[in-house]
């Protein structure tokens, strides 16, 4: 639970210093719509493909300080849905994702700007798994459908071994591969009172 409590603090201190956060334009995701899927290659069967039912996040814009923008978007590893139902207490336990101490992973970035001319941003994000962090790139994919509604869409891989997700026989890549193919559907509403719930 040591990192579930990380996720609440760091949750809690970006909106500490972010100043004002009444001043600023707050987007908080649409958990109905927005979806962020994954797929991992397996050599000579199908791959394993899935989806995370229990998603979060916001994002912090301020038009007169680019460098307080903030984007931090979590899942709940538990809430994964997917295709190899035998092998999800292996995939829960210490072995791949050590669910029991590590129940949420995170990705974020800060310090971004929207750009007026174009619907593509490239960014590069802090993906943490467990309690390793690494700098991953990804082009995001702005759609703004309405003034209280933007939709952000993004793909992108990592690496499985950099975040020790697979050990002993499952940690070589001659069976599974080493990429982790993760997409993104996010739909976010502006927030016309915010606040820390």
């Amino acid at each position: 639970m040591k990192f579930f409590a990380k996720f609440i603090f760091c949750y809690v201190l970006i909106f500490l210093c972010s100043g004002n956060v009444f001043s600023k334009n707050v987007f908080t995701l649409d958990k109905s719509l927005s979806e962020i899927s994954f797929e991992l290659p397996v050599l000579l069967a199908d791959n394993v493909e899935g989806k995370f039912i229990n998603i979060d996040g916001f994002v912090i814009l301020d038009v007169e300080n680019k460098n307080s923008n903030k984007a931090l978007f979590s899942v709940e590893l538990k809430s994964l849905e997917f295709n190899y139902e035998k092998y999800r207490k292996l995939l829960y336990s210490n072995i791949f994702f050590d669910v029991e101490n590590f129940p949420i992973s995170l990705i974020g970035t800060n310090k971004f700007t929207i750009p007026l001319n174009s619907n593509f941003i490239q960014l590069n994000t802090e993906l943490q798994i467990k309690d390793i962090v690494h700098i991953i790139p990804i082009v995001i994919e702005i759609n703004y459908l309405a003034n209280d509604l933007v939709q952000v869409k993004t793909s992108f891989k990592f690496s499985r071994t950099a975040y020790d997700l697979g050990k002993g026989s499952w940690l070589s890549t001659l069976f599974l591969s080493d990429k982790i193919y993760l997409k993104a559907n996010l739909f976010l509403n502006r927030d016309q009172n915010p606040s820390i719930n």
